[in-house]
């Protein structure tokens, strides 16, 4: 059967949440479907030597929202498939990624100043039951994953999803004291301040693939799910900034029978 479902999404996020709001045929494809996202979503961190910036971001089009899910990802492309005996389903996502970092260090004779932002983008593929919305498989590799495998991310619930964009950037600033010493005259002292700047911000487009081998019979909503998270922390003077937001995007998944006997 010919493809026919199309999926769009609208995703707002602030500071403390990400919220989206998705929109997809709900026509069943036996064969092959595929989504697109063009909604941005993203979440921000500040610091200003321990204290809370008022960093904020939001979708940039209509700001429409849904809940993110209960395990912290939001779904940003969706469609539905129909799948028979034997079969197992191949989803190929891709997404334009960003971060941004600023680091400040502002530093007085004697002193350290250190500024650390954080931020990170990472993506999963999941089916979900149509009618409940619950989890019924999670996509290879990721339902692989393990701390010790680079490239996977657990978040506070411990789920995993594979890497598409990490950051960790740390400045840090020390001056010694001074002393300056006079022909004649006994040692003085001088005091000077100091301040760095490293700013960050790229944007980058990724694809990934992933794999449910041997889906059993029956209708399954193919949910390709995005998280987001950043952290700020700064001492002593120091001011951090951290961003991080995922856009445009597009989807495809084909059922497909694997060789006899397939297994990872």
């Amino acid at each position: 059967m010919k493809a026919r479902a199309v999926a769009q999404l609208t995703i707002a996020l602030s500071f403390s949440a990400l919220i989206s709001t998705p929109t997809f045929a709900q026509t069943a494809s036996s064969k092959a479907t595929a989504a697109i996202n063009t909604g941005v979503g993203c979440t921000a961190s500040g610091s200003a030597d321990g204290a809370t910036l008022p960093v904020s971001c939001h979708d940039i089009f209509s700001g429409a929202s849904v809940a993110v899910t209960p395990d912290n990802f939001v779904p940003v492309m969706t469609s539905t498939m129909k799948v028979s005996n034997s079969q197992s389903i191949i989803v190929s996502p891709s997404l334009v990624t960003g971060l941004y970092t600023n680091t400040m260090t502002k530093t007085h004779t004697g002193g350290t100043s250190t500024a650390t932002a954080t931020g990170g983008v990472y993506l999963r593929v999941v089916l979900r039951d149509p009618n409940t919305g619950a989890v019924v498989q999670v996509a290879d590799p990721v339902a692989a994953c393990s701390d010790a495998i680079l490239g996977c991310v657990q978040d506070s619930s411990n789920h995993y999803g594979v890497v598409l964009d990490s950051r960790l950037q740390t400045l840090t600033q020390t001056l010694s004291n001074c002393v300056v010493t006079v022909a004649g005259t006994a040692g003085g002292s001088c005091d000077f301040d100091s301040t760095l700047q490293l700013v960050l911000n790229t944007t980058s487009a990724h694809t990934f693939n992933f794999i449910f081998p041997n889906v059993g019979v029956g209708t399954y909503t193919v949910s390709v799910e995005c998280g987001v998270n950043t952290d700020a922390t700064s001492s002593l003077g120091g001011t951090a900034i951290a961003g991080a937001a995922y856009g445009l995007g597009s989807m495809t998944a084909e059922s497909v029978r694997l060789v006899h006997g397939f297994t990872f």
